[in-house]
């Protein structure tokens, strides 16, 4: 039986680590020459597997936009800060936190965000995967304007939900290429976000 399990697993790691390779082909290509004009056959020669192990370990061209996807929101520091966040009661920290998670993920999954951004107009799977991103980022979102309203130190004439969409209009994705495309730097950006996030959501200071 141990034997079993032994092979067992290097199986599935092995099946993990051409997954993972065959996804970060994808998003090569797509980044570079448009999903539109990248075939399935391109991402399979990029990652050095048969075309059928692309089908078999992630699918056709829209479960690989959605896998980038999946695991672009599964970026560990999403996870870490919303850890932090649970942890504190200074408004001003959870608002510099949020800045600083999120654009730390911003800049480690900027590839496969570009390639969301700026074709899900463009096609029905580019939207549904931009659109997946973009629940999951709001429903983190939800989570902080929780932890907020829980400090008491929020303005009192504000709704959970003003609360989580003033975070998704200075935290969210177009926010961030709002600034990135003025040629901030990444430091500046989010000192400024999380200042005017707070001037939007906190009382004036006494």
């Amino acid at each position: 039986m141990p034997p079993r399990n032994y092979t067992s697993e290097i199986r599935s790691r092995h099946a993990a680590d051409t997954r993972r390779v065959i996804i970060k082909a994808a998003r090569e290509l797509f980044a570079r020459q448009g999903y539109t004009r990248t075939s399935v056959a391109e991402v399979a020669a990029a990652a050095g597997v048969a075309v059928n192990t692309v089908y078999t370990s992630v699918g056709g061209k829209s479960a690989l936009i959605l896998a980038m996807t999946e695991d672009s929101a599964a970026d560990a520091v999403g996870s870490d800060s919303l850890q932090r966040i649970a942890t504190l009661d200074d408004p001003r920290e959870i608002l510099r936190v949020t800045a600083e998670g999120t654009g730390t993920v911003q800049r480690r999954q900027q590839k496969t965000l570009t390639i969301l951004l700026d074709n899900r107009n463009a096609d029905p799977d580019i939207a549904a995967a931009a659109d997946l991103a973009t629940r999951f980022v709001q429903e983190r979102f939800g989570i902080i304007a929780e932890r907020l309203i829980e400090t008491g130190g929020v303005r009192p004439e504000l709704t959970r939900t003003q609360i989580e969409q003033t975070l998704w209009f200075y935290f969210g994705f177009d926010a961030w290429r709002t600034v990135r495309g003025m040629g901030w730097t990444w430091p500046d950006a989010t000192e400024w976000l999380a200042t005017q996030a707070a001037h939007a959501l906190l009382p004036p200071a006494a």
